[in-house]
């Protein structure tokens, strides 16, 4: 899609009408753009956080922990709260690697 162009999306009712009594109509409009900014802002810093926490936990960054993981050098790979650790912790930088490069773009556009 071209700069410029508009394009439609679908809000629930419910959370539209809230939107709405908060802002008015006209607001949310300008506002649209804002909240998804600072959504997806909230969202990698929870992110990160909590990568942190697992960083903080096992002493090493996730792609440490996985090459370790892969090597069979973690001790107590088995145990389901260090491997439900992995899981999450894996997830969570997936999702946070797929954000930021979305942010950057959005926060381009903003400045156009």
């Amino acid at each position: 899609m071209s700069p410029g162009m508009s394009s439609t999306i679908t809000i629930d009712k419910r959370i539209y009408s809230a939107l709405i009594e908060s802002f008015g109509e006209d607001t949310l409009k300008e506002k649209i753009d804002c909240i998804l900014l600072a959504a997806m802002e909230n969202l990698i810093e929870r992110y990160s956080r909590e990568i942190l926490n697992f960083e903080e936990k096992y002493g090493y960054s996730f792609d440490e922990f996985d090459k370790m993981w892969s090597e069979g050098k973690i001790k107590n790979k088995q145990m389901h709260e260090v491997e439900a650790d992995f899981i999450d912790w894996e997830m969570l930088e997936m999702e946070k690697r797929d954000l930021l490069p979305a942010l950057s773009r959005l926060i381009g556009l903003k400045k156009i």
